[in-house]
């Protein structure tokens, strides 16, 4: 059985209404949770070895803001995440959102994978359902 979700108006963004980037206010959107409870979490994970600062700062980066999103939906660098976006059925800003943290927590190793990947990736046009 395929249950296909309407993704549309779910996406990984930051909004526009935001007091800093706006990353929690499109998380919350997201989620459906107040960004006051996801600004507390952050807070508290600052105690953690500064991961919350990190994550939020890379978000900020990755993910496109709500009103900014027909440029967003163009092929960068390779193009392998939005192939894997397209093909999977995956969030497109989640895909990058992964890409970078690997290519940061490996040091560049994922940068040789990224390339192989994309040589050998298929173009489809159709998504694949699990």
């Amino acid at each position: 059985m395929v249950v296909e979700v309407n993704s549309i108006d779910k996406r990984w963004v930051r909004s526009s209404d935001g007091v800093v980037f706006g990353v929690f206010e499109g998380l919350g959107e997201r989620f459906d949770v107040e960004p006051n409870l996801l600004r507390a979490v952050w807070f508290l994970s600052l105690f953690l070895f500064g991961t919350g600062f990190f994550l939020y700062i890379l978000m900020s980066l990755v993910l496109p803001r709500e009103d900014k999103l027909e440029s967003y939906e163009t092929a960068k660098g390779l193009g392998l995440c939005l192939k894997i976006s397209r093909t999977y059925g995956v969030d497109l800003g989640l895909v990058r959102l992964i890409t970078v943290m690997s290519f940061l927590a490996s040091f560049g190793i994922t940068l040789v994978a990224y390339v192989a990947i994309s040589i050998f990736f298929p173009d489809h046009k159709e998504r694949i359902y699990f």
